[in-house]
């Protein structure tokens, strides 16, 4: 398929190719698929050479502009006491010979009224429409805020330049919910005034005495009332009665037993936030245990992993702001035909070792996805 060519000059020999084979390759690829309606086999290697032959020309991302969308955000949640959350999504597009290009985008929720960006006529022309991708997670985040800043805008929550009006429109809050929810528990209260009558008639029973006490006097003090003739028998009774009526009638009629029914509500209210948070925490542990490594050692492990080469981290410091200490980079894979083009790449980035983090963990988000994409597709095998 190659074969030299005359020199001049004294300069090297260099190959030719050999076209008409090239063509009759082409010709047999394209006659199976004719044939058979199906894309021709290739091989990795056959893969690799077009990937490189054909290389695509890269997706243009959608217009940021030039303001800081995820700045006026946060302004606005300061301002109004309002929370927002991100959740990032993953994307694999795939690619001939290639790994597939991974590319994120994101979506900014409003906690207090479940409003989810970008949306129809904000971010999206409509509701059948793809949310935008990025190459940058980071990009992906302040698309989601350039889209929920532009409803606020379009609500009056907020000014073209970003600021907020001097009488800012009623925003729902997310705390009415829980100041509804344990309202009703202080109607449970009215059960204490059981022990109004032990106050009315406690003229024999001491104000040190337990309320069990006072109660077991008030049930004596109604039968005297019938049968005069047994006046010695109360002053027995009393001596007698009070050490028995603690064990017996304290627990269900004592006032005490009241307190207990007003209290459990504020335990469980009070604790229900606690019992929310706890998975939170929880998520936010066993996130921080899988990250425990930093993210230039973790990119050595799995490109082990992968049977990938380890990149090498090309800093240059930025030249726009001189003597700033802010530094773009790239990462080196050698052109490994597997490696998404510009992957791990950053500008901008403050400090030499933060640049460096920076592109580590692009790399790694790709790496564990690639990582997944080869256990996913060797279960299948096994499964077939």
């Amino acid at each position: 398929m190659v074969m030299s060519s005359p020199t001049t000059s004294g300069s090297p020999a260099r190959e030719r190719v050999d076209w008409a084979a090239l063509k009759s390759y082409i010709a047999a690829k394209e006659a199976y698929e004719t044939q058979s309606g199906q894309p021709a086999p290739l091989t990795d290697d056959e893969c690799a050479a077009i990937a490189v032959l054909l290389r695509p020309a890269p997706r243009p991302d959608p217009d940021l502009g030039t303001k800081n969308w995820i700045s006026f955000i946060n302004h606005f949640l300061q301002v109004r006491r309002q929370t927002i959350t991100f959740r990032d999504e993953a994307r694999q597009e795939p690619r001939l010979g290639k790994a597939p290009e991974l590319r994120w985008a994101c979506f900014l929720t409003f906690d207090a009224t479940q409003d989810t960006f970008p949306r129809p006529g904000y971010g999206l022309a409509d509701s059948s429409a793809k949310s935008p991708d990025f190459t940058r997670k980071q990009d992906a985040k302040q698309y989601a805020a350039k889209s929920a800043c532009q409803w606020l805008i379009a609500n009056g929550h907020m000014l073209p330049s970003g600021e907020l009006p001097k009488q800012p429109k009623p925003f729902a809050s997310s705390a009415s919910a829980p100041a509804s929810a344990t309202a009703p528990a202080p109607s449970k209260a009215p059960s204490v005034p059981v022990s109004v009558p032990v106050k009315r008639s406690p003229s024999r029973s001491p104000p040190t005495e337990p309320s069990g006490v006072a109660a077991a006097q008030v049930q004596q003090a109604l039968p005297t009332r019938t049968s005069p003739s047994a006046e010695p028998v109360p002053t027995q009774s009393p001596r007698q009665k009070p050490a028995k009526a603690p064990r017996t009638t304290s627990p269900p009629k004592p006032s005490g037993s009241s307190p207990p029914a007003t209290a459990s509500p504020s335990r469980t209210s009070s604790s229900s936030p606690s019992s929310a948070s706890t998975p939170a925490n929880g998520a936010a542990l066993n996130g921080g245990d899988t990250s425990e490594l930093p993210a230039t050692r973790r990119v050595v492990e799995l490109a082990g992993r992968l049977n990938l080469p380890t990149p090498r981290y090309i800093l240059t410091e930025n030249a726009e702001v001189p003597g700033g200490d802010f530094w773009n980079g790239r990462a080196d894979f050698d052109y490994h035909p597997l490696v998404p083009d510009g992957l791990g790449t950053v500008t901008k980035a403050f400090t030499k070792k933060g640049a460096k983090e920076k592109m580590a963990e692009g790399v790694l988000d790709w790496m564990l996805a690639e990582l997944e994409r080869r256990e996913t597709k060797r279960r299948a095998a096994l499964r077939s």
